[in-house]
């Protein structure tokens, strides 16, 4: 009988579902160069805007292959986008893009919110086994306070 109440007990324990987090927030990269706000737009899918640029960091579009869009400031700039909620765990995002200003490319992305204030994110050409990933930490607005768009 002990041993029936002692399974029963664990029952719920697997049963529980895992910890959803909410993505949406300021999240600092993890080379500390800028902080990207993270939200849920209007279609439902995750989308990240480049929020704060250390000091000293790159202010234009740069490396951009498209020369019209090189005088572009970065603060603001969509740097992710397309992330679909999965409904298997959702706390994972997949089948979106990321911009990597620095280099001017476009990369495949997929993002998993770790915890409250942990987020992966892979960025990746074709099978995301190839890809990279970064750890990115949620951060206080009031410490990474928003930039503002530079004028060429």
């Amino acid at each position: 009988m002990k041993y029936l109440i002692a399974l029963l007990m664990l029952i719920p324990l697997s049963a529980q579902a895992a910890e959803t987090y909410n993505p949406e927030g300021l999240w600092l990269t993890q080379n500390e160069r800028s902080a990207i706000r993270v939200e849920v737009d209007k279609d439902g899918t995750l989308v990240g805007y480049i929020a704060w640029i250390i000091e000293g960091g790159l202010q234009f579009d740069e490396k951009n292959p498209d020369a019209r869009l090189r005088s572009r400031p970065m603060c603001g700039l969509e740097i992710m986008k397309g992330l679909q909620k999965q409904t298997d765990n959702p706390n994972e995002w997949e089948d979106g893009q990321i911009y990597k200003a620095d280099e001017g490319d476009v990369y495949n992305v997929d993002a998993e919110v770790l915890s409250k204030d942990d987020m992966k994110v892979l960025g990746y050409l074709g099978l995301s086994l190839f890809g990279k990933t970064q750890n990115w930490k949620r951060v206080s607005p009031a410490d990474y306070p928003k930039c503002i768009p530079a004028n060429k």
